[in-house]
């Protein structure tokens, strides 16, 4: 019997560069943003990308950083050797982007590096070129302080992985998106890219709020929302983008801890929380939020690509979040309005949102709540609660209510049946009464679950209502819940209740059919909704608003732009549909064309 070979080995440094190229260095992209990132941690306030055939041929980052000496050039190239960390405690407080000593290392292994480092205060530096891991020459250089790293051939010498890259502008779009990530996370520093020796973009220093509408398009600059919320815990700023730069994608999503790019669930959910029942299905908001927070509460060292992290306290993280988030939606720059796209061409318009509205909408109607005499105003309140929408009964509750204006006291009209339109100081506001009056029970609705029962109209002869297995059990889950907003139900044997009063306002004669749609969209819901209080709000809201073709009087009109405007959030109903949207008078004048 022959002796065999050991079949275990120590594997070669080369080998086991190229072996971490392929954990690090996953694309030329990869290698685009760990020389940024180097760039960035070195201090540099100008940073330059060049690139060519989709980094294939070229990658080249300048930055006017600090430069090396020419030990510290030489020993960059070494596997885990940096100048970031030195003890097991600076790995638990990282405040740098790069720090595993791992980056530099692993490029030169499947490229031909060229490095120039010139230290501040310096004239002379020093110039390295290295191929395949190889150190072929160290020599001096001249020029500005800073680095200037050029990478060439990428994986030349592993032809294996060059065969799995994709087309050159499938590599551009990736290194693409990686830059647009650094560009927002540092406004004070100047970005300019150039692609196949063409200018793409120079950004220079500049407001978070201005790099964004230069990243993400000029449409985004007057539709942003600043978020700035403090606490013991961490700082959440930035800003998020309202309805009208909302998208069927998560493109323009960015999270940064401490001005780290990351990707995280449960903070994105908690964006996506906040905005609630504002956002309609399919389409996600914009957001560039910053969190800064004790590096040593959160452990960015989970993953290679260092995208994602891990909480100490990751309940607390979403709350604070969703609660930042959710207070800078509450403002009037969250209102919409129209402007047209093109004034040279017949196109329809478009919303958007603008401010401010709430204070002028909140005098406007105060100022019509007073010419209405205190006991018709509760009369038509109650009216408007009750759903009592015919014309008899509303201008049974204005009997007393005299006006010398037009339209019972009030510019205000309803269109189709429709659309209440009403004349404003800055031109016109177009409701929608269906989605107004959705807005007005559902917020009355989550209030008396918070805080009291509902007052009961009782039914003089109440009514008996079989139900599916279904709806019963449905109601069993949510009767809690309807009893707090005013229903009286009792069970009757089998899958028969009896309903015995109704929330105040409600039309006698409608129960048993509301009560079986409040189920229906409870049921529908199901899927989209997790909680229950929001799916019975909705739901009782949807079924018992004033519905699209039921005729309004003035008095009837008034009143609903009144309880509008004491809701928390009037802008929008609770499914996340516009309940108004404006057109300025400047608009009018354009669409007219006068100067």
């Amino acid at each position: 019997m022959s002796k065999r070979d050991n079949a275990i080995r120590v594997l070669s440094e080369s080998l086991i560069n190229k072996i971490a190229a392929g954990e690090v260095i996953e694309r030329p992209a990869s290698v685009v943003k760990e020389l940024v990132e180097n760039a960035i941690d070195a201090g540099a306030r100008h940073i330059t990308v060049i690139v060519k055939k989709g980094g294939k041929e070229l990658i080249q980052v300048i930055d006017d950083g600090s430069g090396m000496t020419e030990q510290d050039a030489i020993m960059s190239l070494q596997r885990h050797a940096t100048s970031k960390i030195q003890s097991l405690r600076d790995i638990e407080q990282i405040a740098s982007l790069g720090f595993r000593g791992e980056a530099l290392a692993s490029i030169a292994s499947v490229s031909r590096l060229e490095l120039n480092t010139v230290l501040r205060d310096s004239i002379d530096g020093t110039a390295l070129r290295i191929e395949g891991g190889t150190v072929n020459h160290v020599g001096s250089t001249g020029g500005n302080a800073g680095s200037s790293i050029a990478i060439k051939n990428l994986f030349y010498n592993t032809p294996a992985r060059r065969k799995f890259l994709r087309a050159d502008s499938t590599e551009y779009r990736y290194i693409l998106h990686f830059l647009n990530r650094f560009t927002l996370a540092f406004p004070h520093i100047s970005f300019t890219l150039f692609n196949d020796d063409k200018k793409v973009f120079q950004y220079h220093q500049q407001s978070l709020k201005q790099r964004i509408a230069a990243v993400l398009g000029s449409r985004v600059q007057n539709n942003l929302i600043e978020v700035d919320d403090k606490n013991a815990l961490m700082h959440i700023h930035g800003f998020v983008g309202n309805n009208d730069v909302m998208r069927k994608s998560r493109n323009d999503q960015y999270i940064f801890l401490n001005q780290r790019y990351i990707e995280d669930r449960t903070v994105g959910y908690a964006v996506q929380s906040a905005f609630g029942e504002t956002i309609p299905k399919g389409v996600f908001p914009l957001y560039v939020l910053f969190l800064d927070i004790d590096p040593g509460r959160v452990d960015v060292n989970v993953h290679p690509t260092k995208t994602q992290v891990k909480f100490a306290d990751q309940n607390m993280i979403y709350s604070l979040v969703r609660s930042a988030v959710s207070r800078a939606l509450v403002s009037d720059q969250i209102v919409p309005g129209f402007e047209a796209q093109n004034h040279s061409e017949e196109q329809a318009f478009s919303s958007r949102f603008q401010a401010p509205l709430l204070d002028e909408m909140r005098t406007w109607s105060r100022q019509q709540a007073a010419k209405v005499p205190s006991s018709s105003s509760e009369q038509i309140s109650l009216a408007l609660t009750n759903d009592q929408t015919n014309e008899d009964a509303f201008q049974a509750a204005a009997g007393s209510y005299q006006s010398n204006e037009p339209e019972g006291g009030a510019m205000v009209w309803q269109l189709h049946n429709k659309y209440i339109l009403s004349q404003i100081k800055s031109g016109l506001v177009v409701i929608d009464q269906h989605d107004a009056h959705e807005r007005i029970l559902y917020e009355r609705a989550k209030k008396n679950f918070a805080e009291k029962t509902a007052a009961s109209q009782q039914m003089l002869f109440p009514q008996t209502l079989d139900l599916s297995a279904e709806d019963y059990e449905n109601l069993m889950e949510i009767l809690p819940l309807l009893q707090k907003i005013g229903f009286v139900i009792k069970g009757f044997g089998g899958h028969t209740i009896v309903v015995e009063g109704i929330p105040s306002g409600l039309k006698v004669g409608s129960e048993s059919k509301i009560l079986l749609n409040i189920l229906d969209e409870y049921s529908r819901n199901k899927g989209s909704e997790v909680d229950i209080q929001e799916r019975v709000a909705k739901s009782f809201a949807c079924r018992s608003a004033i519905m699209t073709g039921e005729k309004l009087n003035a008095a009837a009109m008034n009143a609903l732009i009144d309880q509008l405007f004491t809701t928390h959030n009037p802008y929008f109903c609770p499914h996340g549909r516009p309940t108004m949207v404006t057109i300025t008078i400047d608009e009018l004048d354009k669409r007219f064309e006068r100067k």
